[in-house]
């Protein structure tokens, strides 16, 4: 697994413990807006732009 996807992990871990609903772990049916953000991390794709060790976004792959 990349450091990308390591990241991407550790950071959804962290948001879902931010819902109660969800960090507990019982079935309760909610609108969980920490769900909708974690699916967001979870997709993003690309590579990692660092300049000068610090992280200033994404490249995306770009198909033709």
């Amino acid at each position: 697994m990349s450091e990308m996807e390591l990241t991407k992990e550790n950071i959804v871990k962290q948001l879902r413990r931010l819902c109660a609903h969800c960090s507990s772990g019982q079935a309760v049916v909610h609108r969980c807006a920490v769900k909708e953000l974690a699916l967001r991390v979870q997709s993003i794709r690309g590579v990692p732009l660092i300049v000068n060790d610090e992280f200033r976004g994404i490249l995306s792959p770009t198909y033709r």
